[in-house]
């Protein structure tokens, strides 16, 4: 029986509802056990059952329940709150784009590789079902050895 993974997200705009929503329809093995947001963490947290809600991310970083932290926040803010993960020792996910330089990125790489959390970019396509059928598809061998993929 595999370990229930509990997150902790970061953000309730737009990609913290999707990022919600796939957790509860697709990761089955994760629980959203706590948001974190400076405007709106208790009604989105009530709206949707997530149990405990933090205007302030580095409260939420506090709970030691937590082992991973989705973030969904601006693209500016992305590094602070990486780099505060990790030294909290959270795995995290990430939406795209990672950051908004590359001494952010190397900072944010940096503290995880230190910290020996995991640091995952979360491209939302990659796990969309019809790209993993296809990959599926190529590695059955079903429509032969790939030679070229372009898209226009």
């Amino acid at each position: 029986m595999s370990k229930t993974v509990k997150v902790g997200m970061v953000g309730t705009g737009f990609v913290g509802d999707l990022h919600h929503a796939s957790f509860k329809g697709w990761v089955h093995n994760a629980e959203v056990v706590a948001v974190s947001s400076p405007h709106n963490a208790a009604k989105f947290a009530e709206e949707r059952g997530i149990p405990n809600h933090y205007s302030d991310y580095r409260e939420m970083l506090k709970d030691k329940e937590i082992d991973v932290v989705d973030i969904g926040i601006p693209n500016d803010l992305h590094c602070q709150v990486v780099v505060d993960a990790a030294r909290a020792g959270k795995h995290v996910i990430i939406e795209k784009p990672l950051c908004v330089t590359l001494e952010e990125a190397d900072e944010m790489i940096e503290e995880c590789k230190k910290a020996g959390v995991l640091l995952m970019y979360a491209e939302e396509l990659l796990f969309a079902p019809k790209y993993v059928r296809a990959k599926m598809l190529i590695d059955e061998g079903a429509i032969g050895e790939p030679f070229l993929a372009n898209n226009p």
